[in-house]
């Protein structure tokens, strides 16, 4: 089931299955956490 991701360095928005492990916006490994839509929809229109 895909979710939400979120780099919580950059605030890089992810959809998918699961998080890159690379953030292709400021290449930091492993930054991504779960979110939920809400949140990301709140970080997109900002």
């Amino acid at each position: 089931m895909k979710k939400f991701w979120r780099c919580n360095v950059c605030n890089d928005i992810h959809y998918g299955v699961n998080p890159p492990e690379l953030c292709p916006t400021c290449f930091q490994k492993d930054a991504y956490v779960e979110i939920e839509k809400s949140e990301a929809e709140f970080i997109q229109n900002e």
